[in-house]
């Protein structure tokens, strides 16, 4: 299940507050840590039901703890074009935990028309499987980075 990250919870992410948290034991992650603090800054946006080109945690359903985070690096830019990245814990990968938070949020932005966009470090790939059982198609492959684009049912 995918729920909008709050500032609140984001400052008790970045602060490693565990106390009082529905946190998976090995969550959050350091990545997951980064992107809170990027938000805190002001660099993504916290998303809302009005605005919901933000940041979500992946929550599992059976017990309701924190696993993850996946979310919009941004609203779509001038070309309809979004960027995700997501994240999940050690302890609950191989699950399809991650294809199916892609998928969630690739319906979501392609129901606006938007183009979904991902990079995937080289060596990733677990990450690249995910995409891929989510229709996405890589593009460039120069460099350390690997390039996915999504259009949703004509991908």
């Amino acid at each position: 299940m995918l729920r909008a990250l709050t500032p609140d919870e984001a400052e008790a992410i970045v602060a490693g507050e565990r106390t009082g948290q529905p946190w998976s034991m090995d969550y959050p992650t350091a990545g997951d840590i980064r992107v809170a603090a990027f938000a805190l800054a002001g660099n993504t946006a916290f998303a809302s039901a009005a605005a919901p080109w933000g940041l979500y945690v992946i929550v599992e359903k059976s017990n309701g703890l924190f696993i993850g985070g996946i979310g919009f690096k941004s609203s779509p830019d001038e070309r309809d074009e979004v960027e995700i990245g997501y994240g999940i814990s050690d302890s609950q990968q191989g699950r399809g935990v991650a294809t199916e938070a892609v998928r969630a949020l690739c319906e979501f932005a392609h129901r606006m028309s938007v183009v979904v966009i991902a990079e995937t470090d080289r060596e990733n790939v677990a990450s690249q499987r995910v995409l891929e059982k989510c229709g996405f198609r890589s593009g460039d492959l120069s460099g350390e980075l690997i390039r996915w684009r999504s259009r949703g049912a004509e991908s």
